[in-house]
């Protein structure tokens, strides 16, 4: 049986996932930027706030799952093309050239034959701004779709389970060993967590995989503090705990994962304005970095002046963000990809 309350609780989630990804890049930025104006505890505590929030591109992801991977739903090659992955090229194609010309202006360089040609070439290198790299996670997703959709279509509820434990395992668990300098030789042959995320999404959405509540609550917990005390002790120099600071986490996984639980328990009221977010959040992901850029590098506002600072900072961005996405969603041909 399907849960009811998820596609309600999906609105919330992307919303969620959207502030805490400009949240992240933020401060991500401010460190990049401005490490040196404040003491060493100010930069551990934004580091430990920009991991532990890891967890926002994962619910993205199994929210796709969710969506995506129910056999009931009829999704052809020719949708999968024709929507989903021209969807995407254009987002990064229109992406690339406008980064490249942002840079261009904001440098005071000449157009030329040169810049075009950079661009096409950050396309294919993936070299153009770094938020871009979700792009190409959606791309590999949505070009393996139909396989994907072939294994829940025909797998029994033990099959996904199986499924799940063998990427748990393999593509996160098995991590912790190299903590202790220990690096097995088994593996299996996918090198990404990713479907883990996408699977996990649709195992929970259809009653496969259940997590209470309270239970899902304390794995939240356990899991921030345990990726907090990873992030603490890694920028004091343990090097090794670097393993533990990705999507493949351990930790990443748990947390992200029992979040998702959580916030899909919760019985959310329809809200128009949270719908009006949502259907922005994929033009906002793509669009933020520019006014991060804007306010922290080219306007020299440091975020850590003060907390009101740093609110005003995180909200003019998500304001100014939030309003080019409705103008972009305005303009005929953008709006089929913003």
């Amino acid at each position: 049986m399907v849960k009811n309350n998820n596609v309600l609780s999906f609105f919330y989630i992307r919303v969620l996932s959207c502030v805490g990804i400009l949240i992240l890049h933020i401060l991500n930025s401010a460190v990049g930027l401005y490490n040196s104006t404040v003491n060493i505890n100010v930069i551990l505590t934004s580091k430990i706030i920009v991991n532990l929030l890891l967890w926002c591109v994962p619910c993205f992801v199994m929210i796709t799952g969710a969506l995506l991977l129910n056999p009931e739903k009829s999704i052809f090659y020719k949708k999968i093309f024709s929507k989903y992955i021209s969807r995407i090229l254009f987002a990064l194609v229109f992406c690339c050239f406008l980064f490249s010309i942002f840079d261009l202006v904001m440098h005071g360089e000449q157009f030329t034959f040169q810049f075009i040609f950079n661009s096409i070439k950050n396309i294919f290198l993936g070299t153009s701004w770094s938020h871009l790299w979700y792009l190409y996670l959606l791309l590999a997703i949505y070009l393996m779709l139909p396989i994907y959709r072939l294994i829940t279509k025909s797998a029994s509820n033990k099959d996904i389970k199986y499924l799940l434990c063998l990427y748990f395992i393999f593509l996160s668990a098995i991590y912790v060993l190299q903590v202790f300098g220990v690096y097995v030789a088994f593996y299996i042959m996918v090198s990404s967590i990713y479907p883990f995320y996408l699977f996990f999404g649709y195992a929970y959405k259809n009653n496969i995989v259940e997590i209470k509540n309270l239970f899902a609550i304390i794995i939240f917990i356990l899991s921030s503090i345990c990726l907090a005390f990873v992030t603490y002790y890694y920028n004091i120099g343990v090097q090794t705990l670097e393993v533990l600071l990705n999507y493949s986490s351990i930790f990443v996984v748990l947390q992200s994962v029992s979040l998702f639980c959580i916030l899909n328990n919760i019985k959310w009221k329809e809200n128009k304005f949270i719908k009006v977010i949502d259907q922005c959040s994929f033009g906002i992901y793509l669009l933020h970095m520019i006014f991060v850029k804007i306010i922290l590098k080219y306007l020299c506002i440091n975020p850590y002046d003060s907390l009101i600072m740093l609110i005003s900072v995180i909200s003019v961005t998500f304001l100014f963000s939030f309003c080019t996405t409705i103008i972009l969603k305005k303009i005929p041909f953008i709006k089929s990809f913003i």
